[in-house]
């Protein structure tokens, strides 16, 4: 991707959000949330890109891709005003739908075109589809940890911040209350990715998103999750008195540390 097609994605993009940010009423923030997501999403892929040493055009497209990728939480949480997947629609599908019918992409070589189309439409996918063409795995597997790494940023944020009273979107709506499912710990134990479907509370929420220590991809980062020491920063909001918590957690460090 040309430096040129980069701009024209950051201005549609731009566009795009600030039109449902503009009539979003009560759900201003969380748009406002969800554009601010995507820029930092964007500069995430254009690190981890930049320290796996791609080419400068594969660089661009993995920034754009991270500009792209949440363009279907837009209308799900205007129509839907939740981020639940399992109560409204799958936000991945959704955008790529929105792109596919829009031109944006057409100038755009018609290979790196379906590398972004597919990075949206399964980005958020509980496992890695089998059947993408293999040039499309890195980029796939880029977007996914990406997005992971800004979400850590923004839940943590909320936390510190105590910004959940008012905006219980961040953690899909669950309780601020409760233990975490002794299930759910098994599931993670077992390096078995948790499903949404099961999450009872807000600190069910935080394990499944820690457990994607056992799915990231690329060392670079691994890396930022050491330095900016996420389990950790996280145990401040989990019961780690409890064995059961503060074992998976201590896993958790180990997967990270010995990559």
């Amino acid at each position: 991707m040309t430096n040129e097609q980069l701009q024209a994605v950051r201005r549609h993009f731009i566009q795009y959000a600030n039109g449902y940010i503009a009539r979003a009423g009560a759900m201003r923030q969380m748009m406002e949330l969800k554009r601010e997501h995507c820029a930092a999403v964007a500069r995430n892929c254009r690190a981890l890109a930049t320290s796996s040493g791609w080419g400068k055009e594969e660089i661009n497209t993995a920034e754009a891709l991270g500009f792209l990728h949440d363009v279907g939480r837009f209308p799900q949480l205007e129509e839907y005003k939740t981020f639940r997947d399992d109560e409204s629609i799958n936000h991945g599908e959704r955008g790529w739908q929105a792109l596919r019918e829009s031109e944006l992409l057409t100038e755009v070589d018609a290979e790196l075109r379906e590398i972004i189309l597919n990075g949206v439409r399964y980005h958020n996918a509980h496992t890695i589809p089998d059947d993408l063409p293999p040039s499309h795995d890195r980029w796939l597997k880029l977007i996914r940890d990406a997005d992971r790494l800004d979400i850590y940023r923004v839940v943590l944020d909320a936390f510190k911040n105590d910004q959940l009273e008012e905006h219980p979107e961040i953690v899909l709506n669950l309780s601020l209350e409760g233990d975490p499912c002794p299930e759910l710990i098994e599931t993670i134990r077992q390096k078995i990715p948790p499903s949404y479907s099961t999450l009872k509370c807000a600190a069910d929420f935080l394990l499944l998103i820690l457990s994607w220590s056992y799915q990231m991809n690329y060392p670079a980062a691994l890396k930022i999750m050491r330095e900016r020491k996420i389990i950790d920063q996280f145990s401040e909001y989990l019961p780690v008195e409890q064995a059961a918590v503060g074992e998976v957690l201590s896993e958790l460090r180990k997967e990270i540390e010995k990559s």
